[in-house]
């Protein structure tokens, strides 16, 4: 199968990338860690995730402006799989034999027997269960979980839209304006996959999968690279899906009193909680389900940390040396620490570049990552010498992303608009109630966050500084219309945080001291025991899917009597049958396009005005100023609460070109 070949090559050409373009992470295992302690990883758990990642960045970014630039997906897929083999081709003939590529691997039959591989399995299970629980394909439909079903509504679309449809240059397919305000790179690759001929739940599952796994094992590696243990790695994997909340203890408090708790429990079938939207899921596994394009771009991010790894190093080294001078210099803003060539020259060019790059095409497959990349970059660049570097890379990924912005929003246009906006949920918006939102919505993780970090030696106190300056920038500045977009920056502030916990407990585990001992066991589980309930709230909701069928009669009529551009006025729908055949509709659910940016007011009036209409003369030339192909009446429009239809009035005024018993549905083209 191409689909297959095309995955092949991602692998096969990140791989061989990485070894040129990223040495200082594919050779870690070679380096020491902060802590001066060996690297203990296998060279497996970086080449694997590094080749994904980079591979498919690549690919998909030939593949996209391929198609971009030809108008049409077919080009597109093809010229980048040729590409891709053509390179990868010259790439393994420069290896000359398989048997020097496999000495790069160091791979032998020793490799099954690690802990590492226990590690990889169980991340493998979860995100395999993550995926396929969500989104399957059973008997000709697709069925799509309760949990994921809203947010599944625009992903869904934009892969049709690309895969069934010739969306270029791309726009929203729930608010076609000429323009896409919505981060879509991830789903044009599970579009490129699907068109190539594989199935649509594979299309999307595999990619996610790939990118969850990549993540689980790049935090291992990043937490054993700063600490050199790999019992720190295992934790942070594990507190990383598993989350720390008071809520479950908040749930068990106020079902304490009822006959059948562990009963209830067992079937919650609601995310616990009692912070704003924590019923959402917010901040639970469910995050990686629906926004399956997250993983991929956290992965980049940590890829860019570690390569990074010899200057947070050196800041280490310099902030607990035994002579404090450097120290002092800095804690009194003495010139030494700022001026000076060694404080800005960058170390390496090659590596600044390289990582500007990186992120900088990451922007539309998940803006808050580069965001949270480029806070915690500017906070490490006070502490580190060779700020030059982190200037760079911060340069570069600007450069590139309102180069993106232009280019699918247009001149002039912004993707985020930053506004004051103390508390993020908070009910009170004061500093008390802020610090009583986050203690109930984090749990243990905020006392022991505090706790890890006494006795920790200076330097690793600034990087703990970086690693929880997100969560502080997401508790002041909204940077777009919807404040709850901000839950990224904490999940990912606090994911990298728990390094810190995990090297705290850990240090109670090795202790020696059978009552720290189980302290840290104890804590393990209190921290973690909510995430678990998360997990079977997961589980439970999503036994009952949403079904789509795949030869819907109004999706199979629209691919083959529309052309791909071609607008639909429908109902304000979640996934219209006529997207899921790659065509826009002209007002999605609204929610999807305002939290977007996008005026929906003004579209929303021109929706009902057009359903409203008095005269022949108003439908057309309303429908004709908005560029709208097709009117579609069905059950959804004629029951709606929010606007009323003159349906005589459109039957006499516009062909019938398509009916159906399902939903009573008709369909009239505008000519």
């Amino acid at each position: 199968m191409l689909a297959l070949l095309y995955l092949i090559v991602i692998f096969f050409l990140g791989y061989h990338l990485a070894l040129l373009v990223l040495p200082w992470v594919i050779n870690l295992p070679q380096q020491q860690s902060l802590s001066g302690k060996a690297i203990p990883i296998p060279e497996w758990m970086i080449k694997l995730p590094v080749a994904w990642l980079l591979g498919a960045l690549v690919m998909n970014w030939v593949a996209f402006i391929c198609a971009d630039l030809t108008r049409t997906m077919h080009l597109g897929t093809w010229l980048a799989l040729g590409i891709g083999l053509c390179v990868s081709g010259a790439l393994y003939w420069q290896a000359r034999y398989w048997r020097i590529l496999s000495r790069r691997f160091h791979w032998s039959w020793q490799c099954l027997v690690q802990p590492e591989i226990i590690y990889l399995i169980f991340s493998l299970i979860l995100a395999s269960f993550i995926a396929w629980h969500t989104l399957s394909v059973k008997d000709g439909a697709l069925l799509i979980g309760s949990t994921v079903w809203s947010d599944f509504g625009p992903h869904l679309a934009m892969i049709r839209s690309f895969s069934m449809g010739e969306n270029f240059p791309p726009q929203y397919p729930h608010f076609p304006e000429g323009n896409i305000r919505y981060h879509f790179m991830f789903q044009f690759m599970a579009a490129s996959l699907e068109y190539l001929g594989m199935r649509l739940d594979w299309a999307f599952n595999l990619p996610s999968i790939f990118s969850l796994v990549s993540l689980f094992l790049l935090l291992y590696v990043l937490a054993v690279a700063i600490t050199g243990k790999r019992l720190v790695g295992v934790l942070t994997g594990y507190l990383f899906i598993f989350r720390s909340s008071f809520a479950f203890f908040t749930y068990i408090k106020e079902n304490l009193a009822g006959d059948n708790l562990w009963q209830s429990l067992w079937n919650v079938s609601l995310h616990i909680g009692k912070t704003e939207h924590e019923n959402w899921g917010l901040w639970a596994q469910n995050v990686y389900a629906n926004q399956r394009h997250f993983a991929f771009s956290i992965c980049v991010f940590i890829v860019a940390l570690l390569a990074l790894l010899p200057l947070l190093k050196a800041m280490v080294a310099e902030f607990n040396q035994d002579n404090p001078k450097s120290r002092i210099d800095f804690l009194n803003s003495k010139p030494s620490f700022f001026l000076g060539k060694g404080n800005w020259w960058p170390e390496s060019w090659q590596r600044a570049i390289t990582l500007g790059v990186l992120l900088g095409l990451i922007s539309f497959w998940n803006g808050a990552v580069l965001i949270t990349a480029l806070i915690i970059f500017c906070i490490l660049a006070v502490f580190c010498r060779h700020r030059g570097e982190f200037l760079i890379i911060a340069a570069l990924s600007l450069i590139l992303s309102f180069a993106q912005q232009s280019w699918f929003i247009g001149a002039g246009a912004a993707a985020v608009k930053p506004s004051w906006s103390f508390g993020f949920l908070a009910e009170h918006k004061t500093l008390a109630g802020t610090a009583a939102f986050y203690l109930e919505l984090l749990g243990l993780f905020c006392p022991l966050f505090f706790i890890s970090l006494f006795n920790t030696p200076r330097g690793y106190k600034a990087l703990a500084l970086a690693f929880i300056a997100p969560l502080i920038f997401a508790s002041t500045i909204s940077l777009t219309t919807d404040i709850n977009a901000n839950h990224k920056f904490i999940m990912l502030s606090v994911m990298l945080s728990n390094i810190f916990i995990a090297a705290f407990l850990v240090r109670l585990w090795e202790s020696k001291d059978n009552a720290l001992t189980v302290t840290a066991i104890l804590l393990s589980v209190l921290l973690s025991v909510t995430g678990w309930v998360d997990l079977l709230t997961l589980y439970n909701m999503n036994k009952n899917d949403v079904t789509i069928a795949m030869d819907d009669p109004v999706t199979l009529w629209a691919s083959k009597n529309s052309n791909p551009r071609d607008i639909f006025l429908t109902d304000w729908e979640v996934l219209h049958p006529v997207q899921f055949a790659g065509r826009p509709i002209y007002f999605g659910w609204p929610y999807y396009a305002w939290s977007a940016g996008y005026d929906t007011d003004t579209r929303g009036e021109k929706m009902k005005s057009i359903y409203q209409a008095n005269s022949a003369q108003e439908v057309l030339d309303m429908s004709h100023a908005e560029g709208i192909r097709f009117i579609v009446i069905d059950d959804a429009v004629r029951n709606s609460k929010e606007y009323g239809v003159n349906e005589p009035l459109i039957i006499q005024t516009l062909p019938l070109v398509f009916s159906h018993e399902k939903n009573h549905t008709l369909i009239f083209k505008v000519d």
